[in-house]
């Protein structure tokens, strides 16, 4: 079943309305839940919904597989500039600002850090006290700015979010900041990071490609120093471009290494 609340984020002073997936029995089951929240969660169930008509699928993943899982989406921000605010821990360098609006400003970021207080002072314990949820199985989910935020969040707070599937993310947005946070982070209790690129991210643009593979290699470089290798999983998609049609079919890949299909 589906629920949408309307969520007041009381660090970001603005409304958001998240849906809330939960199993039809989970009022008598008498089971916990893992949770999975969900970036960019207008694309998370419907195509008709999801930008360019295209979801994850979500919810016809955890059907086919009879999942016992509580998923929560959160739209993003869908005023100009607002995504980048919200998904960037940091404010961008004024050429990423160039490249990406073709002016050096306003910057783009900055919010990241607030969205993530939010996620996990706010909504993570509304989740916990009003519904079913096991609070130590906690995953992150997001692709492009929304797979840059969820890496964010899980090297930050991994006793928190303790998976995270981080999609065609953007770190050649933040290569410095997001070298600093690895190597200073105690990632221990990091259970499961998986993250990908398709090797032509730029769509035919050879340098945003080019700086996809890079700063995602680096960053799988840097995460295998940590000695947890056996917990660290990165996939190169030969041909496949920055698109939730690509972002779907990698779907199962990421929710297999997460639950290993309980259920199925």
């Amino acid at each position: 079943m589906l629920i949408h609340k309307k969520i007041y984020m009381k660090i970001l002073q603005r409304e958001r309305e998240i849906t809330i997936y939960l199993p039809d029995d989970y009022q008598t089951s008498g089971k916990r839940y893992p949770v999975m929240y969900i970036n960019d969660g207008q694309n998370a169930f419907f195509d008709d919904q999801a930008y360019c008509g295209v979801s994850w699928g979500f919810l016809d993943y955890v059907t086919e597989h009879h999942m016992d899982l509580i998923m929560v989406s959160i739209p993003c921000n869908f005023e100009p500039g607002k995504r980048e605010d919200e998904y960037g821990p940091w404010v961008t360098d004024k050429i990423i600002t160039i490249m990406e609006t073709g002016k050096p400003y306003p910057r783009l970021g900055g919010e990241g850090k607030a969205y993530v207080k939010f996620l996990r002072t706010e909504l993570k314990p509304y989740i916990d006290k009003n519904y079913p949820t096991d609070p130590e199985d906690t995953a992150i989910v997001g692709s492009s700015a929304g797979g840059t935020i969820s890496a964010f969040a899980s090297f930050r707070y991994p006793g928190v979010f303790k998976k995270c599937a981080a999609l065609s993310t953007a770190f050649w947005y933040y290569p410095k900041q997001f070298e600093n946070l690895i190597k200073k982070a105690d990632l221990s209790e990091l259970e499961c990071f998986y993250f990908d690129i398709g090797s032509n991210e730029g769509s035919g643009n050879e340098l945003i490609s080019n700086l996809y593979k890079y700063d995602n290699a680096r960053v799988h470089e840097l995460l295998l120093r940590k000695g947890i290798d056996d917990r660290i999983f990165y996939k190169v998609y030969e041909g496949a471009i920055h698109s939730e049609y690509e972002w779907r079919k990698r779907v199962p890949v990421f929710m297999e290494l997460f639950y290993h299909k309980k259920g199925d």
